[in-house]
């Protein structure tokens, strides 16, 4: 019964390395996250800022509108890239909880068999003890 028992506790060690892991890639990803949607409202920002400047300069020259156009689709561009950027990240941030919610829920189930193999050795040993008295 010994063997096992070290045989649990190696692979709940296992368990409790993976589940370390990936909070600590979780963790990662969620800082990336909060980067890229920072990058991305600043972008929004600038766009804003551009087009009340364009509104603004309404009677300038057609060459400084062109610019301005040019200027406020380059950040349109931008901000589309950074959103499909941010969905990627919130799609892997949502995987990496659930590989998280699975190695947790193994680890789990294998200290609580280890907890009842623990159980029943006892019971076992109180069983024979008696039995010698």
């Amino acid at each position: 019964m010994r063997v096992s028992e070290s045989h649990f506790q190696t692979v709940i060690r296992v368990k409790d390395f993976q589940v370390k892991r990936a909070q600590r890639e979780l963790a990662v990803i969620t800082v990336n996250r909060a980067q890229e949607e920072g990058t991305l409202t600043s972008l929004e920002e600038r766009q804003s800022t551009a087009m009340s400047d364009a509104v603004r300069r309404l009677k300038t020259k057609a060459v400084n509108l062109q610019t301005s156009h040019a200027f406020i689709q380059s950040l349109s561009r931008q901000i589309r890239r950074q959103e499909e950027k941010v969905q990627a990240i919130i799609t892997q941030e949502d995987g990496k909880r659930g590989e998280l919610l699975e190695k947790s829920q193994s680890k789990h189930m294998i200290e609580i068999i280890d907890q009842r193999r623990k159980e029943e050795h006892e019971k076992e040993q109180e069983r024979k003890a008696q039995r010698v008295m």
